[in-house]
């Protein structure tokens, strides 16, 4: 599941298909946009990725639920 940004929308599939380059269809991987509001489970990422944006002892409250960062802004 995605939250979906409505305009944004297309720049995420754009990314993933650019991420995974050739093996794109290959992979298995399935997703869907869908409002954050719709689905529970879209609620908690949503959460994290506030607090880890906000920094600071938000920031600090919520690394312990983070595994990874990966930034799709780089290369």
């Amino acid at each position: 599941m995605l939250d979906s940004r409505e305009a944004r929308d297309e720049h995420d599939l754009l990314t993933i298909r650019t991420r995974l380059g050739k093996y794109a269809r290959t992979t298995g991987l399935v997703y869907e946009h869908l409002p954050s509001e719709s689905d529970p489970l879209l609620w908690i990422p949503d959460i994290v990725a506030w607090c880890y944006g906000a920094g600071d002892d938000w920031l600090r409250r919520v690394r312990p639920l983070i595994g990874n960062v990966v930034d799709t802004r780089k290369p």
